[in-house]
């Protein structure tokens, strides 16, 4: 497995998400032991469900990653997710009996992936924040021995487009339309923030621009806001989606 480089450590924000997946997994992996043990103590005629097992360990890994990118996304280093997943792996390891239990994983490095994360935030209109890792999970006792290969892909990503209308003087009306997307799937946002260049500034859009969202509740949002500037109104739209996770997209809007 490729080591990743340590940086600086995620704000405390971040680690709390963190904190809560290892939870979630102990708590799901405690579950699996407890009814494996007890079925083997009551002699039961009645195998013990492996596929729930697995479903529940592939769920523990998704969480992790989750929580790892939410917190590489808000400035945690990108080695957080090979630590949080080692973590989880010494934390399964450590619950199962000798043997029963053993998860190992190997982070995405490709041309884009990084040490299993791919933050893109250009100004295409477009910005993708992504972790990805394989895993091979491996579950053996008296009656099993099972061997599971599966991949995680965590992926938030934003489009934005729009165009400006002339107003009086410089002063410009400019519309926008933003989908999110978790995955292939529409998403919602915990929050969205807007930003105009004026000429080497970002300045936030708010109440005093006339700022208006329409969340149409399919996972795509129109805002639209008034900017005095003389040259195309260059944005910047940065999201939350409700996992915590941040995305960000900029984009330069023409007169329509």
């Amino acid at each position: 497995m490729k080591k990743c480089e340590r940086k600086n450590s995620a704000n405390s924000s971040g680690q709390l998400f963190i904190v809560a997946a290892l939870t979630i997994a102990i708590i799901i992996s405690s579950t699996t032991i407890y009814f494996h043990e007890l079925n083997e103590k009551s002699n039961s005629v009645h195998h013990y469900p492996v596929i729930d097992a697995v479903l529940a360990l592939k769920q523990s890994a998704k969480n992790t990653v989750i929580s790892s990118l939410s917190n590489i996304s808000n400035g945690g280093s990108k080695s957080n997710l090979e630590v949080n997943l080692n973590n989880l792996a010494r934390i399964l390891k450590n619950l199962a009996k000798a043997g029963m239990c053993h998860s190992s994983f190997t982070l995405i490095n490709d041309s884009k992936y990084d040490c299993g994360t791919y933050l893109s935030w250009d100004k295409d209109g477009i910005g993708i924040s992504s972790a990805c890792a394989n895993f091979t999970l491996r579950i053996t006792g008296v009656t099993t021995n099972m061997i599971v290969d599966y991949a995680v892909n965590t992926t938030t990503m934003i489009t934005i487009n729009g165009s400006y209308t002339r107003l009086d003087g410089e002063e410009k009306l400019v519309n926008l339309t933003c989908q999110v997307f978790n995955g292939e799937e529409p998403a919602l946002t915990k929050s969205i923030s807007l930003f105009y260049r004026n000429v080497t500034d970002w300045i936030p859009v708010n109440s005093s621009n006339n700022l208006s969202i329409i969340d149409y509740g399919n996972g795509t949002y129109f805002l639209s806001f008034t900017a005095d500037i003389t040259t195309d109104v260059e944005v910047s739209m940065r999201v939350f989606d409700l996992r915590d996770i941040f995305v960000q997209a900029n984009t330069t809007c023409s007169e329509f």
